[in-house]
């Protein structure tokens, strides 16, 4: 019993600590997935949001949407 109680509390620890929270997906993989960015975006607006994911979805569609005006802007 003693035995199992000393093993145990530190595998237990060390699987606990890997339960914390997800990195925030990065502005690259927003811009590469615009429909689920905007879906982000609507989610922080209604604050329900999820951290820094707000500022990066953020950032995408501000960069995607700028870039379509500019193609607009060129007659391309």
């Amino acid at each position: 019993m003693k035995f199992t109680a000393i093993f145990m509390g530190p595998a237990l620890t060390g699987l606990l600590a890997g339960c914390g929270k997800p990195e925030p997906r990065a502005t690259t993989y927003f811009a590469a997935h615009l429909d689920e960015a905007r879906k982000v975006i609507a989610d922080c607006n209604n604050g329900s949001g999820r951290g820094d994911e707000c500022a990066n979805a953020d950032a995408a569609v501000q960069e995607a949407d700028a870039r379509e005006r500019f193609k607009r802007f060129r007659g391309k």
